[in-house]
């Protein structure tokens, strides 16, 4: 017997049962990869029970859980062939009837309807409020209309000696330790979501770079160093040459190619202390610290030089690449939003001079 898979919400309003989609975000592909583990564990645990059973002199448990095996199996093999609404649907019909079955046949204290427990947290999460209070309040009257048929009937085919006892204790075992998967899952696709949207928070979507709002945020806190170290601090400001006219010429994907190209001759020709970002459009910024005037111009040039050796074409056609700079110091703490604006002027006079030069401001 086995736990119903699990259930995340996506990102548009769930229907009244809400299923993630397969491929379409991590915690999806999570959740079928869990709902495909949970289908094989729980045919290879109705496989003991088979045989627990029949010790225990259950047949007809036996071929209860030989029903289940192949339940747990066509489920497999629905969500394999991307049938997943029935498959997640044949998982749930098999613990229903399984608790269900259990229940009445060797009694209430047997703990078959543990089971049904595992439902609450799946329901909750898959559900918007609308539907998930109704259906919570459908399980417990099922839950409820169970205990009573089983108080009403007792065991239609008890178990011999300490046998609802073994039962028992082995049902609280496999629901503790689903209850534990069940939790490491959903902590899973809370860190999955909460990393993406850090991401998405600070980092530009294109170039993986830092946004200009985190920039600012880690520069600040380098920043806040210099009257305690002393350190120089250097800022650059580049931007990509004709940017426009490759966009014009070769399309925009060629131009996200541009960027991104850049972006890594950025991230490798400087360290990992050096706070780096995409400032806007063809712009980028990096704060430099532990780094004198003349050392950032060095920087910047090896740059212009690496970005003049990035070999790109588009249709068998070259695209030329080059890039404009301008670096300035960072005197102190304060003085970040001077030190950008005079990056900016050598940056134009950069440009104005031809392009594909390194100005100090």
């Amino acid at each position: 017997m086995a736990s119903p898979a699990s259930t995340v919400s996506t990102a548009h309003p769930p229907p009244p049962f809400s299923i993630p989609q397969r491929g379409s975000s991590e915690p999806g592909k999570a959740y079928w990869a869990m709902a495909q583990r949970v289908a094989l564990t729980a045919a290879a645990i109705d496989c003991g029970y088979i045989v627990l059973f029949l010790w225990l002199g259950s047949v007809p448990l036996a071929l209860v859980n030989l029903a289940s095996i192949a339940m747990y199996l066509g489920a497999y093999q629905l969500i394999q062939r991307r049938r997943n609404t029935a498959g997640i649907l044949l998982i749930w019909l098999e613990v229903i009837a399984h608790s269900a079955l259990g229940s009445l046949l060797v009694g209430w204290d047997s703990g078959f309807h543990y089971y049904l427990w595992l439902f609450i947290p799946a329901i909750v999460i898959a559900n918007s409020g609308r539907y998930a209070a109704p259906m919570v309040l459908a399980l417990l009257a099922y839950y409820l209309g169970l205990r009573f048929a089983c108080d009403h009937w007792g065991a239609l085919a008890p178990l011999a000696g300490k046998g609802q006892q073994i039962v028992n204790t082995l049902h609280v075992c496999l629901v503790f330790g689903m209850f534990a998967a069940l939790a490491a899952f959903y902590r899973r696709t809370i860190l999955i979501a909460e990393n993406r949207l850090l991401k998405q928070a600070t980092l530009d979507g294109l170039t993986g770079l830092n946004n200009r709002a985190h920039f600012h945020t880690l520069a600040g806190h380098t920043l806040a160093r210099i009257p305690r170290t002393g350190e120089p601090v250097a800022l650059m400001l580049c931007d990509i040459d004709h940017f426009k006219q490759v966009n014009d010429r070769y399309g925009h994907a060629m131009g996200d190619r541009v960027l991104v190209a850049v972006a890594g001759v950025l991230t490798r020709k400087l360290r990992e202390s050096d706070v780096i970002a995409r400032w806007g459009g063809e712009e980028f910024l990096a704060l430099m610290p532990a780094s004198p005037l003349a050392s950032a111009m060095e920087v910047a040039e090896r740059i212009r030089v690496a970005m003049e050796q990035i070999e790109m074409d588009c249709q068998g056609k070259p695209v030329p690449l080059s890039m404009s700079f301008g670096v300035a110091q960072v005197t102190h703490a304060d003085d970040l939003q001077a030190a950008i604006a005079r990056a900016d002027q050598a940056l134009y006079q950069s440009k104005n001079g031809g392009r594909n030069r390194v100005t100090a401001g």
